[in-house]
């Protein structure tokens, strides 16, 4: 579906045409970024100059109809302009900067699946995609239908020159929400790889809490201070998994080396919280026999960050453009409610051109509605599967493993990953350029401005204006 999507945007005009390769003609490239604006400016000017295939200007629309068409064409002109402007803005590097990152990034996650033999991630990503295909058919359904009903109705009035008042009428709207589907894809591209890197940490936590390696037993004294020793490998682990882990955190370890005589002042903390869990004087716990996934820790962190900056340039490219969207939607799902109840249910059938109008505000409020909340949801999946990965390894801290309790340092980087989570969340959400956060709260923030707007609204009385056009007697 998204293959559609793109090749669909690549004919209006929305992305480049070889938007995954850097050595292309510039010209082939951009040109129908350049045509289709120029094209939709074209008809605009036509409309509202020569004054002949605007819906407007017929004499059977009447001031309400009239009304309700300008201001559905003049903010359709905002938000098409505004988006395309955007789109030109260093359109072509975001997709092979995104496209780069993503490949080194699933690189890492399928190393690190090879190395905790995971077989069950095939199914995961089964499950995800028949949700995710579903989403992408019921978007097109709407907006097949929305179109269906916008050409019909201006064939009927204009007949073969209906092309001209429906690039001023529905494609504004229908670009807005292409260039939104593109953010919905790329955001379900992060949350997936989110996703992956929770069950590798999942699979650690799981073997915490049912496989332990030998301890090595510890001396604490009397202040609660741990005495720090010669660190000794595990000798009952895996030889590839312990290889994998010295290999990994061998540079590391020989610079603590030196700071570890100098910092037996220092508070280890980590045995302060539930001291009942472990018997350090007494330390006997089963050997492990079987494969851990530990060594994956290291790579893991870094995969996080990974993620995470890729949803910062991802919000970057897209975070503009979802304003100029919301502030549309908003707008076209006020009027509409507003010409729905206060015209249509009063004088409904009496005059086409007025009931096209009106159908016209309540099916693309519905479906940029559609839109918005399916960029929110995912938007809010994205961030919690963020969020998840920092309680995993929080959870494993708690639990105190034995690779932990035995190696100082995959405590200290486990517990720099939550302190690093923790200034991150309040760094980054994914956002409209700041002026709002895309999460759920937005929905509660718009419905309160709309319920505002629609009392003072439905407070008007229609009925003079409807009387003295001729639609009530």
């Amino acid at each position: 579906m998204i293959q559609i999507i793109n090749w669909f945007s690549m004919v209006i005009g929305l992305i480049p045409l070889n938007r995954q390769q850097s050595e292309t003609n510039f010209i082939v490239d951009y040109a129908m970024m350049y045509i289709v604006p120029v094209l939709y400016i074209a008809c605009y000017l036509l409309i509202n100059l020569s004054h002949v295939f605007g819906l407007c200007f017929l004499d059977a629309c009447n001031s309400v109809c009239k009304l309700s068409n300008h201001l559905f064409m003049h903010l359709g002109a905002f938000l098409y302009l505004t988006i395309t402007l955007m789109s030109l803005y260093r359109r072509k590097d975001f997709f092979l900067q995104f496209d780069e990152r993503l490949n080194v990034i699933d690189a890492d996650v399928q190393k690190c699946q090879r190395l905790a033999e995971m077989n069950k991630v095939k199914v995961t990503a089964v499950k995800h995609s028949v949700i995710y295909h579903f989403t992408w058919l019921f978007l097109f359904c709407v907006f097949t239908f929305a179109l269906y009903y916008d050409v019909r109705s201006l064939y009927l009035t204009f007949g073969h020159f209906a092309f001209i008042p429906f690039m001023v009428s529905s494609f504004p709207y229908l670009a807005g929400s292409i260039i939104q589907g593109e953010f919905i894809y790329h955001v379900s591209v992060i949350s997936q790889r989110f996703e992956q890197i929770n069950t590798l940490f999942e699979k650690i936590n799981q073997e915490a809490r049912h496989r332990h390696a030998p301890l090595t037993v510890f001396d604490i004294e009397s202040e609660g201070k741990k005495e720090r020793k010669t660190i000794t490998p595990i000798t009952s682990m895996d030889g590839r998994t312990k290889f994998g882990i010295e290999h990994k955190l061998a540079g590391e370890m020989k610079r603590q080396v030196g700071q570890q005589k100098n910092d037996d002042d220092k508070m280890d903390t980590s045995n302060d919280e539930d001291e009942d869990d472990f018997d350090y004087d007494n330390a006997t716990i089963a050997e492990n026999t079987g494969t851990t996934s530990e060594a994956n820790l290291p790579d893991l962190f870094k995969l996080h960050d990974k993620i995470l900056s890729l949803s910062v340039i991802t919000n970057g490219e897209f975070g503009p453009q979802c304003v100029p969207y919301m502030a549309a939607c908003f707008v076209v799902s006020i009027f509409g409610i507003f010409l729905e109840t206060k015209v249509n249910f009063i004088v409904g059938g009496k005059s086409r051109l007025l009931d096209y109008m009106t159908y016209l505000y309540v099916i693309w409020s519905f479906t940029t509605m559609v839109v918005a909340y399916i960029v929110l949801r995912l938007c809010c999946n994205a961030n919690n599967h963020s969020k998840q990965s920092a309680m995993i390894v929080h959870e494993i801290m708690q639990k105190k493993p034995a690779f932990m309790l035995s190696n100082d340092l995959f405590y200290n980087k486990m517990k720099s990953f939550t302190l690093q989570f923790l200034h991150w969340e309040g760094f980054f959400q994914f956002n409209g350029i700041g002026l709002f956060a895309l999460d759920y709260t937005f929905i509660f923030s718009t419905v309160s401005a709309a319920t505002s707007y629609l009392i003072v609204l439905l407070q008007f009385d229609m009925t003079a204006i409807l009387r003295n056009e001729g639609l009530m007697s």
